[in-house]
């Protein structure tokens, strides 16, 4: 009886594996079976596309032949607008003190050494009460020293006399020179020193002037704010000529160089400006963010445009040349993520080709590889053949 449940089992175990087996089978002829449909397929090269007589004359398909030209290199670069040197500065002030008048406010025009800010300041008071004492004594030591010539050369008094005026007024210089100085590094005009010697009193209010002519852009003190030294007060900006730093690949950067021509546009193409420019400089290291190299282009700006902060595209017109194949921009069509044109082979026989694009433009593609001068292009009808090309690899299937 053990021996008939021996035979049993193995006979169950058999029976189970076959079926694992066979349904295993089904899966895989299932898996081969099931696949992409051919219209969805990745596309193959060289893929030919051939005409029948009726085709051929509803199409009237037009070609145009490749030719190779040496144009001069081109390059299309993201930018960004930056205020330009010397055409943006903070205001700050000098010295400890309180606002005592603010006379520009954000969004006013400044001209260059105008008064922006009246600053009430006891350490403005003492400097110029420095100055003013080194002056009375620089002027009594002048008068000194002239009375003391006179005496010298009518022999009333001695020459070490006259060496002795001659010390001290030339110490007085030296104070005098010191204590202006002193008010030249707060910012203090000739004019206003030169009023200081005379007045009768004076207000111990320092004048804080633009240094730039622009717009206020930014304001960062109240009236009757108290400020300690070198605290920003407000920036300017002249936005007159602005700073563009162009981002450009290592590779292109090795063609481009200072004086090379370039064209400034909007990133929103549905808004038409532009302007043209050179550039400038070409910094030598890559951007440690972008990895680019950094054109630097100083514009002069045409209706308040370009304006700072802004995101612009560039066109730069480099001077070296090269070989470069242009083609209109109805040849170019697209099968799935690769842009494909359509060569006559013969009257009725057109190749699918890949193509390389360096740039698309309004009405021309610039072709890197994929193409050869003296080829006959496709530029009408490129859809129909584009079908045909489909329904070929679909019946071939």
């Amino acid at each position: 009886m053990n021996r008939n449940v021996i035979y049993f089992f193995s006979a169950l175990i058999l029976i189970t594996a076959s079926c694992s087996s066979n349904k295993n089978q089904e899966i895989n002829v299932s898996q081969q079976v099931v696949g992409v449909p051919p219209s969805l397929q990745d596309l193959k090269e060289n893929a030919l596309v051939k005409l029948t007589g009726q085709q051929k004359n509803e199409l009237q398909i037009q070609t145009v032949e490749v030719e190779t030209n040496l144009e001069d290199y081109v390059v299309f670069a993201p930018g960004v607008v930056f205020p330009a040197p010397n055409h943006a500065s903070i205001i700050s002030t000098p010295i400890d003190g309180q606002i005592r008048e603010i006379n520009k406010n954000e969004g006013d025009w400044v001209r260059k050494g105008e008064a922006l800010f009246h600053l009430q300041s006891l350490e403005y008071g003492n400097l110029v009460s420095e100055y003013l004492q080194a002056y009375a004594e620089e002027q009594f030591q002048t008068n000194r020293l002239k009375r003391i010539k006179q005496l010298v050369e009518e022999t009333i008094s001695s020459v070490s006399e006259l060496e002795r005026a001659t010390s001290e007024f030339e110490r007085a210089s030296a104070s005098v020179r010191a204590a202006y100085a002193k008010l030249k590094a707060l910012g203090v005009f000739d004019e206003e020193i030169q009023a200081l010697n005379t007045a009768d009193k004076f207000d111990p209010v320092l004048h804080i002037h633009a240094p730039i002519s622009g717009i206020v852009e930014k304001g960062f003190v109240e009236l009757g704010q108290s400020v300690n030294a070198l605290e920003n007060l407000s920036r300017i900006l002249d936005t007159r000529v602005v700073l563009v730093r162009g981002y450009v690949s290592p590779d292109d950067a090795r063609l481009i160089q200072s004086g090379d021509s370039v064209f400034i546009m909007r990133r929103d193409e549905s808004l038409e400006s532009e302007t043209g420019a050179v550039i400038s400089s070409v910094n030598p290291g890559l951007d440690e963010n972008s990895r680019s190299v950094v054109v630097n282009i100083l514009v002069s700006t045409s209706e308040n445009w370009p304006r700072p902060g802004e995101n612009v595209r560039l066109q730069i017109v480099s001077s070296s040349q090269k070989e470069i194949i242009a083609i209109p921009t109805e040849a170019l069509t697209y099968d799935g993520n690769q842009p494909v044109v359509f060569v006559q082979q013969s009257e009725d026989v057109f190749e699918k080709r890949i193509i390389r694009i360096i740039e698309i433009g309004p009405r021309f593609i610039f072709v890197e590889s994929g193409l050869k001068e003296g080829e006959q292009v496709a530029i009408s009808k490129v859809f129909s053949l584009k079908a045909l090309s489909r329904y070929d690899i679909i019946a071939e299937e």
